[in-house]
Formats: structure tokens, sequence, C-alpha cells
């Protein structure tokens, strides 16, 4: 008999879980499953190797583009973008080699995506590396420099 009740018990707290997993995974919000991808991708691209934050600020620099009246009004588009992200007209092969630091960039583009993280370059849309200079970095103001990038904010308008 109690072999019985413990069966039972357990049968019930099985399906007491499963719908508490159901639930939960009805609760996390959805994401555009090609916006997520090109995200992480220019995540892992653009920035793998460096600390988390900075991870984050290149996913917030492309939402803030993305948010921007200058650029396209989507991931995809504004990652893309011809001659943007160094990385979609220089490397060859794309496909993220590197599985620990292409599994960062998902979950990273998912957290930022739902708005879980706060933007840490304060509304950045340009970035480059500490070892360049670009020829427009003098035309906006630094907002944030994380580990090895520069951020910038951007008025909007080009000096002549």
């Amino acid at each position: 008999m109690s072999r019985a009740v413990n069966i039972t018990s357990g049968l019930l707290t099985m399906t007491g879980l499963g719908a508490v997993a159901v639930t939960l995974s009805m609760m996390h919000p959805s994401i555009d499953t090609k916006a997520h991808n090109c995200l992480a991708m220019n995540i892992y691209h653009e920035a793998r190797g460096e600390v988390i934050e900075g991870q984050i600020a290149v996913a917030h620099v492309t939402l803030n583009r993305v948010d921007h009246g200058e650029w396209p009004n989507n991931i995809c588009d504004v990652v893309y973008q011809p001659k943007q992200f160094s990385w979609t007209f220089m490397i060859e092969d794309q496909v993220p080699s590197e599985n620990k630091a292409w599994s960062q960039a998902k979950v990273i583009a998912r957290d930022v995506m739902i708005g879980n993280v706060d933007d840490p370059t304060e509304g950045a849309t340009f970035y480059h590396a500490t070892y360049v200079n670009p020829f427009w970095a003098d035309q906006m103001q630094v907002s944030k420099i994380i580990d090895k990038h520069v951020f910038y904010t951007w008025d909007g308008v080009w000096d002549e």
C-alpha cells in the first residue's frame, strides 16, 4: 500500500513539475529566431573573447541602431548593412567554430532582446577597437570604454 502511495505521489509530483515547466516556458517572451541569430552572430564575431559587458555593449549598439532613424529598423538589416560590421564582409566562413563563445553569444542576444540587460553604452550607435582610429571618431562623443572597444554616441549629423 505505501509503495502505491509513493508511486502515485511521485506521479503527481512529476505531473505538477511538468505543469510548472510548461507554464514557465509559456511565460518567456518570444523572440524572432532570425533576428536572434543575426544579433548572436554579431556578438560572436565582433566581441567574442571580450568581457561580458563588452559583448552586451555590442548587442546594444546593434539595437540602438535599429531604434535610430539613420539605420534599418530591424536587427538583421542593421547587422548586414554593407561595411558596418567588418566580419560581414571580411570573413569568408562565418559559421561559429567556438561552441562556448557561440552559446554565450546566443544567451546574451536573447537577454538583450527581451530587455533583461541595461545598455552599458548609454545609447551608443558606434564603436571601434582600441587599436584602430577611424576617421569618424572625432565627430562623436565617447560614451564608454569597455575592454578593447570604445563606444560613441552620435547626434545624427556629420560635420562638413
